[in-house]
């Protein structure tokens, strides 16, 4: 999943917070630490007073630069925010490009990551989600080419743009694919870029015909877009968990995370941050840890 825009990738320190302090949230409702729940982070973060984390801010609503180039807008960085308020420390961002993410975690490198990513068995074996939101997709492709409809047998044969090493990238060459050939039609060429914004590029000069992305993202891209664009409802569509990134055996973290979100949950701060972001369909009605095996769709 990832990247609308082409900006430079910018490390955005977020102001630390004082322990015990009271901060408030953009509403004014206030948001205090919970000591609990700050006492279960690993002695790192604890002496360090915040946590590291990576993201690849080009991919709204999730996450994106703001005009200066430097300032993260979006309904993570509310997110990550608000819990680095439950958990007393601040919380550093940095933006990398997204095949990087998982394996900067899984190094030690970054505490964390977000970046609307989404929960798989496969990730599930390299490290631990921490969930707070479905996903679900769309086709996107340009509003002149009418030839894609909501029969998935439409995408048949056509040429797709796809980042490397997101799940896109599976529903293509794993559900979509399988099914064309399945009903005797020719397989959806695949076409694999480094990053989202080649993807957008090469569906706007017209080298490949569609791509898949969020659905969530539809209003942000078409108002980005240089050319008119349409997004197409299809079945077979995944539906996706997504989560916060932390290693397997960085538990303390893990747990410290899902407690601040049910506080979250709890205080109705998720549900304004999804409410500011027109986010109210993906909302998951309570947090977890892995749920693509332990709440299974």
């Amino acid at each position: 999943m990832r990247k609308l825009f082409m900006l430079p990738h910018t490390l955005l320190l977020c102001a630390g917070l004082a322990l015990g302090s009271m901060v408030y949230a953009a509403d004014g409702t206030p948001i205090a630490m919970d000591k609990t729940l700050h006492d279960m982070l690993p002695e790192n973060i604890k002496n360090h007073g915040y946590i590291n984390l990576v993201t690849d801010a080009h991919y709204p609503p999730c996450e994106v630069f703001a005009e200066d180039n430097k300032t993260m807008l979006g309904f993570e960085p509310d997110l990550w925010d608000a819990l680095g308020k439950v958990l007393g420390v601040a919380v550093k961002p940095v933006s990398i490009d997204f095949d990087g993410l998982i394996p900067g975690v899984k190094s030690g490198r970054y505490d964390m990551a977000m970046e609307c990513i989404s929960d798989s068995l496969e990730r599930e074996k390299q490290v631990t989600f921490v969930n707070y939101a479905y996903a679900t997709n769309e086709v996107y492709t340009l509003a002149g080419n009418k030839s894609i409809v909501s029969d998935p047998l439409s995408l048949c044969g056509l040429k797709v743009g796809v980042q490397s090493g997101t799940d896109f990238q599976h529903a293509v060459t794993e559900i979509f694919s399988p099914n064309c050939v399945k009903n005797g039609k020719p397989a959806i060429n695949v076409t694999t870029l480094p990053s989202a914004d080649a993807v957008l590029l090469a569906l706007y000069s017209g080298r490949i015909d569609f791509v898949l992305n969020d659905a969530a993202a539809a209003a942000a891209i078409k108002k980005a877009a240089p050319r008119p664009i349409r997004t197409v409802t299809m079945p077979l569509m995944p539906r996706y968990y997504l989560g916060i990134v932390v290693k397997p055996d960085n538990q303390q973290l893990a747990q410290a995370l899902l407690g601040a979100l049910k506080v979250l949950w709890d205080n109705g701060e998720y549900d304004r941050i999804m409410k500011k972001w027109d986010l109210d369909p993906v909302k998951l009605e309570q947090p977890g840890i892995n749920l693509f095996t332990t709440r299974p769709m």
